[in-house]
């Protein structure tokens, strides 16, 4: 049984993996990949305190700061993907696409948002070669 399950490891999702770490919960994060949305930026310019960083260089950093808080009390299951979310009597059920059930008192879920794209033909083609998405 966790204290804690978050589903998520954009930057709400690891952040909250590192506090949760930082005051001892017992905490088990789950997601795809860790760096959420930023993992297929090539130059974020908006992360406060860095005028420049790229997804991947954003996600290798919130990966070095999850294990350096990690300990015994933090587990990342990544390539996984939440299938179910259960409430019970004090507690929650989370099953994963793998089947595997976990436990826990608390959720957060920090699942992010998709962005909204370009719907005309062509688009798709063109991704990341002159049409660029970026979330304010």
């Amino acid at each position: 049984m966790y204290d804690l399950i978050i589903i998520g490891a954009g930057p709400a999702g690891v952040s909250a993996g590192v506090y949760a770490a930082r005051k001892r919960l017992k905490t088990l994060l789950i997601a795809t990949e860790v760096g959420g949305q930023s993992t297929v930026s090539e130059d974020i310019q908006n992360w406060i305190g860095t005028p420049h960083i790229s997804g991947s260089a954003l996600s290798t950093s919130f990966k070095a700061h999850l294990e350096e808080y990690k300990d015994d009390v933090l587990t990342i299951a990544t390539n996984e993907t939440v299938t179910a979310l259960e409430k019970k009597d004090s507690s929650f059920s989370v099953t994963v696409d793998s089947g595997k059930v976990h436990e826990a008192k608390t959720v957060l879920i920090a699942s992010g948002a998709g962005r909204k794209k370009l719907t005309v033909k062509g688009a798709d083609v063109f991704e990341n070669k002159g049409v660029v998405y970026c979330i304010m």
